[in-house]
């Protein structure tokens, strides 16, 4: 990681995300609450879900190649996170 000369960087950064028409809502209400977090915490908890966001990447394109539908597979994790999802409309 380089080193901050400047310790305002990572809030030009935060800003031109967020200020972007190309980044998704998504990234921007996740970056914006993570800033209003300890930074550590927010930091960590970044970690985890990138970790994560990554192994699934994989799953589906592993998935992809093997010629399944191109879905993600359906995991006892994932049934159980849709089925705490309120129905959609």
């Amino acid at each position: 990681m380089p080193k901050l000369k400047d310790p305002n960087v990572w809030f030009r950064d935060a800003l031109k995300i967020t200020e972007d028409p190309a980044s998704s809502d998504w990234l921007k209400n996740a970056l914006v609450e993570a800033i209003n977090r300890d930074p550590v915490d927010s930091a960590g908890d970044a970690e985890v879900l990138c970790r994560i966001l990554k192994l699934r990447a994989a799953a589906v394109q592993k998935a992809e190649l093997s010629g399944a539908t191109g879905k993600a597979p359906k995991t006892p994790a994932s049934a159980r996170i849709e089925s705490q999802q309120p129905p959609r409309p």
